[in-house]
């Protein structure tokens, strides 16, 4: 069976094509750069040319899957033009799924992210909570609208089934939107001095693997409409650090820089990116984001998807051998 996966060459698409074409799949992955470093080389894996917001191109990459994979999105922390956020992400969606649409796909796999429900209070979120603040960040915000059209598309009869990953870390390149792969090589490297506030914010981490087997599960088993959490477990930034000491061996002075500190620098690094067109380092809003919990519940997937979280200390043992290597 032809299938597509958009973005194959992201941190989630790149092994959901591997694995899919090891799995016997015949895999167009749609990629701008059919010579980028990240596209894994299969037999079963044939690089396409193509770009979401071109719809030719994605029309000829789309003709004769039966299947659809959308793991394509602007994750940056900071683009140079903010309107890319919504170009991509809701645009670009949006021409994924009219164009599978046409084209009579099956099936269509939505990428999208635990983001939309952004921070939580008390209880892990789940699928039918609600948001419980604003979108500060427009990448939360632009996959929030893309899911809208999602559900739209949904309503005419087309077969979609969304996910909902959490921070994912796993084996893969080190790139700028995978955050967690850059806090660990960091760390690694002796170049991660600190730990934010009381280190007692908790957040979720979901384990590649399990999100890719978690996709490939969705679009088996999968309700249309539904949504589903890809998590994994809710781990606060000191057990993070303590379980990076432990299984890398290296111990590193951490210190503990209050929230107030890190708010500061925040405002002065978004002054100096406006000043300057220079990328931020962290921006006001991430520092916020820093005051509240992330915690999410993929029991909804374990139960309908078949889902498993593997243990975070056994992930970031297999995370931590790759960034050696690597």
């Amino acid at each position: 069976m032809k299938v597509l996966v958009t973005g194959a060459t992201g941190f989630i698409g790149r092994q959901l094509s591997l694995d899919l074409a090891m799995q016997g799949y015949d895999v167009k992955a749609l990629c701008r750069n059919t010579d980028h470093p990240y596209l894994i080389k299969h037999k079963n894996i044939e690089p396409v040319t193509g770009n979401i917001l071109y719809r030719q191109s994605l029309g000829r990459a789309i003709q004769g899957c039966r299947q659809v994979y959308h793991t394509a999105a602007m994750a940056k922390m900071w683009c140079r033009n903010p309107d890319d956020y919504h170009e991509t992400n809701v645009i670009g969606t949006r021409n994924v799924l009219e164009i599978a649409a046409n084209a009579g796909v099956q099936k269509i796999v939505y990428t999208s992210t635990c983001g939309v429900w952004g921070p939580t209070v008390k209880h892990p979120m789940s699928e039918n909570d609600p948001r419980i603040a604003g979108f500060p960040m427009a990448y939360e915000r632009t996959k929030y609208l893309a899911e809208l059209e999602v559900q739209n598309f949904s309503k005419q009869g087309i077969h979609i089934v969304t996910v909902n990953p959490s921070r994912v870390y796993g084996e893969g390149p080190v790139t700028e939107s995978n955050t967690v792969g850059k806090m660990v090589s960091a760390y690694l490297r002796g170049k991660w001095r600190f730990i934010p506030g009381s280190g007692e914010q908790v957040a979720n981490y979901a384990f590649l693997n399990d999100v890719v087997n978690g996709h490939i599960a969705a679009m088996e088993k999968g309700r249309s409409g539904e949504r589903y959490i890809l998590g994994g477990e809710d781990i606060s930034f000191n057990d993070f650090f303590n379980v990076i000491h432990e299984v890398s061996g290296k111990e590193h002075r951490l210190i503990h820089l209050p929230l107030k500190a890190i708010e500061f620098f925040s405002h002065f690094e978004k002054i100096k990116t406006m000043l300057t067109g220079l990328p931020p380092f962290f921006l006001p809003e991430f520092a916020e984001r820093l005051k509240y919990d992330q915690k999410y519940s993929s029991n909804k997937a374990i139960t309908q998807l078949g889902y498993r979280i593997t243990p975070f200390t056994e992930g970031m043992h297999r995370t931590i051998n790759y960034l050696k290597q690597a």
